[in-house]
C-alpha cells in the first residue's frame, strides 16, 4: 500500500514524460540526477513509494517552464509544490563522478519517437549504498523501517560479504565518515542480512524501462 501523502513509481514515471515533453516544447535537454528513495523507486524491484524526488542542483534559479510544469503536475496530483527538490544536493559526494557512478535510467518522452526533452540518470549501487550509509535515518519513526530495509537490499545488490566490505565503499565516497565508523558499525552489526536468499533477489539498478 502506497503511505498517504507518497506516490508511486508510475505516477512519477508520468510526471517525467510531462516534464520532457516541456523541454522539447523549450527546445532544451534537461538532465536529472535522481538520488534516494525515488532513485530506488523507479530504479530497483524493493522500494515502491515515495514522498519526493531529491535531485541535484538544476539551475539557479529554475528556468520558468520547469517551475510552472513542475507546480502544475504538482497541482493536479495533489503533491506539494517541492515535489520535486534539491534538498539533498549538499549531502552529494564531491568524490562522485556523474558519469561513471551514475547509471542512466531512460528519456522522456518515452516511446522511442522524436527527440528527448529530459534524461534521467540514477547513482551506481556502490554509490546508493554509500549514501544510504552516511544518511542511515534509522531513528526515524516514519522512515527507519524503509531505510533499513534499502540498505539491506543494497549490501545484497552490491554482494557485500562483510562489515569491512561496506565501510570500504562508503569510504569510497566518504573518506570522513569511514574513519570514524563505529556508528556503521553497530547498525550494520544488527541489521546484517540473513543469509536466507529472498524469493525474490533484489536488483538495482533495474534495466531500462
Amino acid at each position: 500500500m502506497t503511505p498517504r501523502g507518497a506516490f508511486g513509481r508510475d505516477a512519477l514515471v508520468a510526471a517525467f514524460e510531462r516534464i520532457g515533453q516541456a523541454a522539447v516544447e523549450q527546445g532544451v535537454l534537461l538532465d536529472l540526477f535522481v538520488y534516494g528513495g525515488s532513485a530506488l523507486m523507479l530504479a530497483s524491484n524493493f522500494r515502491y513509494a515515495t514522498e519526493d524526488v531529491d535531485v541535484d542542483r538544476i539551475a539557479d534559479p529554475w528556468p520558468v517552464w520547469l517551475l510552472a510544469v513542475t507546480a502544475e503536475i504538482a497541482s493536479e496530483n495533489g503533491w506539494t509544490m517541492d515535489w520535486l527538490n534539491e534538498a539533498v544536493a549538499f549531502h552529494l559526494s564531491p568524490l562522485a563522478d556523474r558519469a561513471t557512478d551514475h547509471r542512466p535510467f531512460a528519456s522522456f518522452p518515452g516511446g522511442g519517437a522524436g527527440e528527448a526533452g529530459l534524461r534521467v540518470s540514477v547513482p551506481s549501487a556502490p554509490y546508493m549504498l554509500a549514501l544510504k550509509l552516511k544518511a542511515m535515518r534509522i531513528n526515524d519513526p516514519s522512515k527507519g523501517p524503509a531505510e533499513t530495509e534499502d540498505i539491506r537490499n543494497l549490501l545484497r545488490v552490491n554482494g557485500v560479504r562483510s562489515i569491512d566490505e561496506a565501510i570500504e565503499i562508503l569510504g569510497r565516497f566518504f573518506p570522513r565518515s569511514a574513519k570514524e565508523p563505529d556508528r556503521h558499525r553497530f547498525f550494520l552489526r544488527h541489521i546484517w542480512p540473513t543469509e536466507t536468499a529472498p524469493d525474490d533477489p533484489p536488483r538495482y539498478p533495474l534495466d531500462r524501462r
